[in-house]
């Protein structure tokens, strides 16, 4: 009958559809960052640039886009990812929700960092990045050699005067950073939009930056001797058990919602779930264990500080204690937005990085209305763009306004 077949027909569709969504999904997994701006028409370039201590950086521009096609001055904003991440985290949810692609349609020249030690930024004109001396770093070592080499490197290729500066998480820990230890550096920033700001840890509630900060904390002497310095990258393996584990009808997909909200905190209204395969094959990226251990030092000792070389702080420090990242003589204005439900940087620890500002420099404190909002639905939740970056692009555009 014409009912039966209408019927087969739809279920053909249906079918259809989820063959290619699962190819997508494969396929997005599989490319890199580039990869993927171009897959969906935007302009992917790779760069390379090297900072003064020797690491060979990744980077990556989408310089337009099927809206706005690459042009001589546009304005640019640059993209600095978070802990354990890279550049993917903000093009592997695709044109509808992630950043650079609608940056990119509202015609900026989009750059994403990547810290040393991760995928795209993993290798040295001098050391082995099997060795301890190459991952003898934290994100202090990020914030004052690679921000500085990336941000100066984009405003040479493009020309510029000042870029905007977007960070997430420890993109936002290692401006704070860089503007601390290098306020000259306000002087290159029109503004600065700091996404779910990870300063101050006295409130975290993640189990496992609190296993960090306790047990991992006291065994670093004993990873030294193991010799585990970083963090591996997944790799085509891990992928591969990722989509298996995590994709649509997976047995296991919502094991793998909670390995991230143990992180970040609940949300599932916006985990987009389908794309766990995808987020699992680009996170992690890569990092120092001294990372880690640096932030375990912060809620440990519940200030915003050096590393702590705890015996050898007088020979590196001149003081038996690391000293604090202070932040006067920075002119560059910031914005803030946080979350109620963030487990890394609640209300609470934002309020006190708020109070060490100054109310010149912090112009928006803006709280995310959505209450289960968590750490990194900043970057992969679902109404993510109605949720905040609406709000931050209006921001960029005021201050775009006034400088031109």
């Amino acid at each position: 009958s014409i009912t039966r077949q209408r019927m087969k027909n739809l279920i053909f569709l249906v079918l259809l559809i989820v063959a290619v969504t699962a190819n997508d999904i494969l396929e997005d997994a599989s490319l890199d960052t580039v990869g993927l701006l171009r897959k969906y028409g935007y302009n992917g370039e790779y760069h390379f640039v090297t900072t003064s201590d020797g690491y060979n950086l990744g980077m990556h521009r989408c310089a337009g886009g099927p809206v706005h096609p690459p042009r001589v001055g546009k304005p640019v904003v640059f993209l600095m990812h978070g802990m354990l991440s890279s550049s993917a985290d903000y093009t592997l949810m695709g044109p509808r929700t992630s950043l650079v692609y609608m940056l990119s349609d509202l015609g900026y020249d989009v750059w994403m960092g990547n810290s040393r030690g991760n995928r795209y930024s993993n290798t040295h004109i001098r050391l082995n990045n099997e060795t301890q001396e190459y991952w003898d770093f934290s994100w202090h070592e990020i914030a004052v050699y690679d921000l500085p080499a990336m941000i100066d490197y984009t405003l040479a290729y493009t020309g510029r005067p000042k870029i905007h500066y977007v960070g997430h998480s420890m993109g936002t820990t290692v401006y704070l950073v860089l503007i601390s230890e290098l306020p000259q550096y306000g002087n290159k920033i029109i503004s600065s939009q700091l996404l779910a700001p990870a300063a101050y840890m006295h409130n975290v509630k993640s189990p496992y930056v609190i296993w960090l900060a306790t047990y991992m904390y006291n065994m670093q002497l004993s990873l030294k001797l193991m010799g585990t310095y970083y963090f591996a990258p997944t790799n085509e393996l891990d992928g591969a058990a990722a989509y298996n584990d995590c994709r649509d009808g997976a047995p296991y997909q919502e094991m793998c919602t909670i390995t991230t909200f143990l992180i970040a905190g609940f949300n599932s209204q916006e985990m987009n779930r389908t794309m766990l395969p995808v987020i699992k094959a680009h996170s992690p990226a890569g990092a120092s264990t001294m990372n880690m251990l640096h932030y375990a030092q912060i809620v440990r000792s519940w200030t915003f500080r050096r590393y702590d070389h705890e015996s050898l702080n007088y020979y590196r420090y001149g003081q038996l204690t690391p000293p604090n990242y202070r932040f006067t003589g920075h002119t560059a204005p910031v914005s803030f937005y946080h979350s109620t439900n963030d487990w890394m940087a609640g209300p609470a620890d934002v309020e006190i990085l708020y109070s060490r500002l100054t109310s010149s420099q912090v112009q928006l404190k803006y709280l995310v209305p959505q209450v289960s909002f968590n750490h990194m639905d900043f970057v992969w939740a679902i109404n993510v763009r109605s949720l905040v970056y609406n709000r931050m692009v209006q921001d960029l555009a005021k201050w775009d306004a006034s400088n031109s």
